[in-house]
């Protein structure tokens, strides 16, 4: 049978680890990485707006609906950060090849944090194709 001071030492450890360990998620920045599955996806609030049209030669737009792209369509929200969104916009880029659909991508990304914190992630009106860094803000 496990001592006394055992068994208070593995609680205090068990205790401190439900303390500290939350804290990484209060301290990490979702507008640049998802970040892990951890106390981080509930230490902040985090909604993303977002908009993505196709431009056609002819000047058509047609709305994008990223959801039709993911297995489990409301997992769209995973990628809304800097690290993903240019692997999203390589990607969607290439579909609309594969698609034979030509045109230009139009992206809008704004984010908010605990509802006060606003970023823009993707630069207004500018073809996410041809831009830079697939038209991701930098910090």
């Amino acid at each position: 049978m496990p001592s006394r001071r055992a068994t208070s030492w593995l609680i205090a450890g068990f205790l401190a680890i439900q303390i500290v360990y939350p804290i990484r998620g209060l301290v990490e920045n979702k507008f640049d990485s998802w970040g892990e599955f951890t106390w981080n996806m509930y230490s902040q609030t985090y909604e993303c707006r977002t908009r993505y049209r196709l431009v056609a030669q002819s000047g058509a737009q047609q709305d994008l609906n990223l959801q039709q792209y993911f297995t489990i369509g409301d997992k769209v929200g995973r990628v809304l950060n800097r690290e993903d969104l240019p692997v999203l916009h390589a990607f969607l880029c290439e579909q609309m090849a594969r698609e034979g659909t030509p045109g230009q991508i139009l992206g809008r990304v704004s984010c908010t944090r605990n509802k006060v914190e606003t970023e823009t992630l993707v630069r207004e009106n500018v073809d996410i194709c041809t831009a830079a860094n697939h038209a991701v803000t930098v910090e």
